[in-house]
């Protein structure tokens, strides 16, 4: 008889890599879901812009707002999220999301195969300060992402 592990993960629980800004709770990694998918809590505060438009080459991700809403540009259409809306982003797509409201963002990211805590791990050891888009790009592409260039 095989048993299963379960786990309950509060709001706000879990290690806070906060990185551009935002404050980014890795709340299940990869070998805590036996490689099936990553669990993040995205804390965006007001009038934040997120990370610039992107494109993730091996991961998907699912977005659920939980708390305030969310503007998303996904290959050029936006959409805004309300509390427990959600938006599935796939791979190879450009996106980018940030929070143009008055009002704390809260949202829960599944992303699927997992990884991205090691991209949020490396990005939250940079040097502080403004952001050097140079160091950045260089962490993205050692991850599989990549900035959109623009047209």
């Amino acid at each position: 008889m095989t048993t299963r592990e379960h786990r309950v993960v509060r709001s706000g629980e879990g290690t806070n890599v906060g990185a551009i800004g935002l404050g980014i709770y890795t709340r299940l990694t990869g070998a805590d879901t036996k490689g099936a998918y990553s669990l993040f809590e995205y804390v965006v505060p007001p009038e934040l812009g997120g990370p610039p438009t992107h494109i993730h080459s091996r991961e998907d991700e699912l977005f659920i707002c939980v708390q305030g809403k969310v503007t998303i540009e996904l290959d050029g259409q936006e959409h805004v999220l309300g509390q427990g809306d959600s938006l599935l982003m796939p791979r190879g797509v450009p996106h980018m999301f940030y929070n143009p409201f008055d009002e704390e963002t809260r949202v829960v990211a599944v992303v699927s195969p997992p990884g991205l805590e090691n991209y949020y791990r490396e990005l939250s050891e940079l040097p502080p300060g403004p952001r050097d888009m140079t160091l950045v790009a260089q962490v993205m592409t050692r991850h599989g992402l990549s900035l959109q260039k623009k047209s």
